[in-house]
């Protein structure tokens, strides 16, 4: 049986039925603004998400001024994110966007 978690306002449900640590959740803060940042887009390789979030990266890079777009994939929509594209992730953006597609 799934286990299942009620952080803040969220329910967490883990489908595996494992435990999920019950600490504390922290949202992160957001920058004040985007100019000079370093984008993240991340695409779950569902079809389309990749168009979509390469439409909104030109639209929020003319708009902001951002520093540099980097997309990344996760490889598959079912599974979860590889763990090293996690860290790429936190070792190169200021800002993350994930899409989906269909």
């Amino acid at each position: 049986m799934a286990e299942t978690v009620t952080v803040r306002d969220m329910r967490l449900v883990n489908p595996r039925g494992t435990d999920l640590s019950s600490g504390e959740f922290h949202l992160n803060d957001r920058p004040s603004e985007l100019s000079g940042k370093t984008l993240g887009l991340l695409e779950n390789h569902k079809a389309n998400s990749d168009k979509v979030l390469q439409e909104l990266a030109v639209i929020l890079k003319e708009k902001y001024d951002l520093k540099d777009v980097i997309m990344l994939s996760k490889h598959s929509a079912s599974l979860p994110t590889k763990p090293e594209v996690i860290q790429e992730l936190m070792d190169k953006v200021d800002v993350l966007i994930t899409g989906i597609g269909d």
